[in-house]
This record gives C-alpha cells, structure tokens and sequence, in this order.
C-alpha cells in the first residue's frame, strides 16, 4: 500500500512539475512569444515612422517604415505560400484590414500584435499537440494561434474571402512581355548610328554581360585567394566602380556574394547573402525578360527597355510602331525609369520588379510595396503604396543623384558628343571620368564648368581631383550620392558648405588677402 502512495505521489509530483513546467514555458519563454518585441514601445519604428502609433488605429493610416511584405520577410525569409495583392470583393473580408489599395498583405489574416497561443483552437493540432492537450486540458493560453486573426481549424478564415465569387485576382494589365516583339539594340545601328553608338558607351549598355560574349568584362583579379574561379562566372554585373557576378547552381541562377571592387582592385566580402538573380535583379538588368521561361532577349539595358517592342518598327521604319518617350504624357515617361529606379514587387510578391509592365504602361498596375530609400523621412516617403508615393520617393532619388531640381532620367541617356574609338583590344571604348562628366556639363543639358577654361581642364581625371566622389564609411564609391562636392568644402560634413569653408581652390591658388 505504501509502495502504492509513494509511485501515486511521484507521479502526481511529476505531473505538477511536468504542468509547471508547460505554463512557465507558454508564459514565459521566448520561443513560446517570438513576436514579444513588437509590443515594446522602445520597438514601434523597428516597423512604423511614429515614435507611438496611436492605439486603435485604422490599419489603412498606419505608416509603416517599409511595405508590409518586406517587414514580415525581413524575419519569415521562407518563400511565401499565398499571394499577397489580392483584392477581395467589397464586403467579402470582413473586417479583415486590406492595405489602401483594396489588397492582401500578410497582416490581413495574420496579427503580429497578437498572443501565439488562446484559450480556444485556432489552427489543427499535430499528434503531439492533441496528446498534450489530454494530458493538460486545463492549461490556459495553450492553442497555438500562428497569430491569426480568427479561427481557422475548418478553414473559416480561408472562406472570408475564398467563397465563391470572393475574389478578384490582380493580374498584370495590357501586354505581357513577349521576346517575339523585340529585335535587340543592335537593329538600331543602322537608322540610328550616333545614339547606339553613344548608348553602346553608356553604363547601362554594360549592366550585364557574359564573360563568354564579352571576355574583356571581368576585370577582378583571380589568384590562388580569389573567393571562387572565374570558370564559375555566368554574367558580370557593372563596369565602372564595382563588379558582382553571377553564378549557377543548378537550375538557378545566384549573385555571389563577393564584390569586385575597381577602384581599389580588391576583394570586399562583407556582403552577407546571395540573391536569387533571376526573382530579384533580372526584371530590371536586362531587356525583355520572361520570368516565366527564365529568358531574356538581350544582356544589359538595352534601347527597347525604354522603348519597348521595336521588331515591327525595325521592319517597317514606321514612328508609330514603336514608343517615343516623349511623346507620353509626363508622368507615363516617369513611369519608365520608376520602374527600375525604385523598389517594390510585382502583383504576385515573388518577383522584386515590375514583372508584366512595358513602357507607356501603368506602372501602379504591376509593382507594389513601396520601401523608402536610405535618407528618406515623413517629408519624402508616406509608406502608403500609392504611385504618388513612388513619385515622391523617385524624386527623392533624383534630387540626389541629378542635382538639377525637376529634371529626370533624360539627364543620364545623354551621352552626347562623346569622341569615339575603341580599346586595344577591339572592344569599344569606356568614358573616362571626365568624359562621364561631361555627357551632362557640355553647356547643352547642364551649363559647362565654369571654374576654369578648357584647356586647363583637359587631363583624364581632372574633374574628379576636385569634385572627387563621395564614399562610404568602408571607403567605397557611393554610387547613390552625385553631388561631387570638393572634399575640402566639407570639413564639418555641411551641405550647402557654410560661407567660410576652406576653398578647395587654395589647394592650388594661394589665399586670398583677409578683408578682400
């Protein structure tokens, strides 16, 4: 009898610890709430430009800091399962929040402020989890809700909107993107010889290209320290101040994450991740990509990127088969460099560009979440997803690597009277970096330079020993910054320079006299 009570209380004290043990865990664990930092107040701009979102809020006026697919993504790398910029039908979700575009997001059905577990089912249990909940049915909070925001063990959450008739897919407007319309930049040489030759020089014609077609485009260094073998190498991206390669493995295609840095010829491996080049790079480096067979038409950004789809205006010399950009209202011509200059994703959330969209488009019809630029504030950026938005943001851009107020992207396809000629090697001739200056500060786009007379000013480099480029804290180029200030106008880093900055010019003129 004994014998009896004492392995009764072992088991009961073993169950009263095992009990203990399960409640300490789902109230106090980490692992048990993986989301608790979101509801410390210190956190709020981890997601929102407010200090404190007011309580209550509507979700369609909250600001948040990135589109909501790349703050859930940015923790939830996985690929997501269901797609996001859905538009239910009016009435269909409920209350259900849809961003202010009538469309899904994550938060829609998933509540990240919530608790991880309630007192009722949320979601199928496994094995493990019905034998737990026999065992401990009076635990409180022990129903894993994978933060959703009702039930959803029969599927109620998915009928809100996938009733019949619920839904209205968002699909890519107008034409698709069909290789048969394009020609190549090559079929414009010959009506069009001084823009394909200056397009031919112009960093974009260089964006991507294959070591195999173009074997004078890779030029990093590899030694026994190289990160990998130039055999590895399936295209080159950028050729001025940095390179990234691209790779294969397996059926896919990566960026590595080693970055061939020209100005210093070396190796900067602190890049911490490969991308998938094909879903996040391809839509915008190339020309005529098909995400659905992985295909391209040509290497680089080439003229129908801009254009787009010049075959038949190739065959028959008619204006009216092809896209003039300026001859589209503004804000369609926008839309074209928008496109690619500035972030965001396609309807589907699984391609980081505009996937569907052709230029003179709607370019709000094919890219979606919006996330700020580096330096954006409240003044520039409303992290409300709208084309207006994106507008303010590419402006934002522009107004820092254009200088010119209101002036756009025509700036940089103006590659005018450029000297030709070609490398020793038989490959076309780059720009030195005067000659890049002076595709702008010719007197016809932006006035000439006006600090010195031209034949001063004439040695390879001479622009950039007093307007040298900005870098970054590593010392690299910083290829979002053209302001080109001289380096010794900005001593206490102010901009506009203060009235007594030390003149770069007395580097090389002495000073004037006090007082004058």
């Amino acid at each position: 009898m004994n014998r009896a009570l004492r392995i009764a209380a072992v088991a009961a004290m073993g169950y009263g610890i095992a009990y203990a043990g399960q409640w300490l865990y789902f109230h106090h664990s980490p692992a048990a709430d993986p989301h608790a930092s979101l509801r410390d107040p210190a956190h709020c701009r981890m997601c929102h430009m407010e200090e404190r979102p007011l309580p209550g809020r509507p979700y369609r006026q909250m600001n948040f800091r990135k589109d909501i697919y790349t703050l859930c993504t940015s923790c939830h790398p996985a690929p997501v399962v269901h797609p996001i910029d859905i538009a239910p039908r009016s009435g269909i979700a409920g209350n259900l929040p849809l961003d202010t575009d009538g469309t899904m997001t994550c938060v829609t059905c998933h509540a990240p402020h919530s608790t991880p577990h309630a007192s009722g089912e949320y979601v199928g249990r496994t094995l493990f989890a019905k034998i737990r909940d026999t065992a401990f049915p009076f635990l409180p909070g022990h129903f894993r809700t994978y933060f959703l925001r009702v039930p959803n063990t029969r599927g109620e959450l998915c009928e809100r909107c996938h009733a019949p008739g619920a839904l209205t897919t968002r699909l890519p407007s107008g034409r698709k993107t069909d290789p048969a319309n394009y020609s190549g930049s090559a079929s414009c040489r010959g009506c069009h010889p001084v823009e394909y030759a200056e397009w031919s020089r112009s960093p974009h014609a260089r964006m991507v290209r294959s070591p195999g077609r173009n074997p004078g485009a890779v030029l990093a260094i590899f030694d026994g320290s190289s990160p990998f073998p130039p055999s590895e190498i399936a295209y080159v991206l950028g050729s001025r101040s940095a390179q990234r390669f691209v790779s294969r493995k397996g059926d896919d295609l990566v960026v590595r994450t080693p970055i061939w840095v020209v100005r210093t010829r070396s190796w900067n491996l602190d890049y911490w991740r490969e991308q998938d080049w094909r879903k996040n790079c391809a839509g915008c480096h190339v020309t005529a990509y098909d995400p659905g067979a992985a295909a391209f038409v040509e290497e680089g950004v080439g003229c129908e990127a801009c254009h787009g789809g010049g075959r038949a205006h190739a065959a028959n010399g008619k204006r009216t088969a092809i896209l003039h950009p300026g001859k589209i209202p503004p804000h369609r011509r926008a839309m074209i460099c928008e496109g690619c200059h500035t972030t965001g994703h396609d309807s589907t959330g699984e391609y980081r560009f505009p996937v569907g969209y052709l230029p003179g488009g709607d370019l709000s019809k094919h890219f979606f979440g919006l996330v700020p630029k580096p330096g954006q504030d409240d003044s520039t950026f409303s992290g409300n997803g709208t084309q207006a938005d994106r507008h303010a943001q590419f402006r934002f851009w522009s107004s820092r690597m254009l200088i010119v107020d209101g002036e756009t992207c025509d700036l940089c396809k103006n590659f005018r009277s450029m000297p030709s000629g070609r490398e020793p090697r038989g490959e076309q001739k780059k720009m030195s970096s005067t000659e890049f200056c002076r595709s702008c500060h010719d007197g016809t786009v932006l006035p000439p330079p006006r600090h010195h007379e031209e034949s001063i000013v004439s040695s390879a480099g001479a622009c950039l020993s007093c307007h040298p480029v900005r870098r970054t804290e590593s010392g690299a180029p910083s290829v979002h910054d053209h302001k080109f200030i001289p380096e010794g106008a900005l001593g206490r880093n102010d901009f506009p320079p203060r009235p007594d900055f030390r003149s770069i010019c007395y580097v090389c003129h002495p000073a004037p006299v006090k007082g004058t």
